[in-house]
């Protein structure tokens, strides 16, 4: 069994799609109904992080967020609505900066890549994983064989993007 099959390259297309989806309807949802004070606050609490965080606090947050996701289908539950979440802070933001969220979004997308390419892997394996269990067409294997490479690739990502995330900090 190959690791790059054309069923876990499509879960990939799927799940960055899904991500940027979701991440722009919950941001434009923010910004077209959210309030000046939640705005306010929402910037205010990013700019006092932004004092204090380290490297570390920004691994450890981004891998208990996405670490769910190692359970095929349940996991992309609580995933989801953290990614929802931030979604909405993010439109708050825009909101806040008077930045439309497509342009925010853009940016995140570019300036934060290695951390949305890792949830993009995890994602995907997870549902790779969930379809093959589904179509009953070698789940196990997949997890025996090849999962092990998606959670390396998806560490090594988080802890590239906290790097980076703690040098634009």
């Amino acid at each position: 069994m190959t690791y790059l099959t054309r069923g876990f390259m499509l879960s990939l297309i799927f799940s960055f799609t899904l991500l940027v989806g979701v991440l722009y309807v919950s941001a434009n949802q923010a910004y077209m109904y959210g309030s000046a004070e939640d705005a306010e606050q929402t910037r205010e609490w990013l700019e006092t992080q932004r004092q204090t965080i380290t490297m570390q606090d920004i691994f450890i947050n981004n891998f208990m967020i996405s670490i769910p996701m190692i359970l095929p289908a349940i996991g992309l539950v609580p995933f989801y609505i953290a990614w929802q979440n931030t979604g909405q802070a993010v439109g708050l933001l825009s909101l806040a900066y008077n930045i439309h969220p497509s342009i925010y979004i853009g940016n995140l997308i570019v300036l934060g890549f290695t951390e949305i390419l890792a949830y993009t892997f995890l994602s995907a394996e997870n549902i790779y994983v969930t379809a093959l269990a589904i179509l009953k067409q070698g789940a196990k294997e997949r997890i025996t064989q090849q999962s092990w490479k998606t959670l390396i690739i998806y560490l090594i990502l988080l802890f590239i993007s906290a790097a980076t995330e703690t040098v634009g900090a």
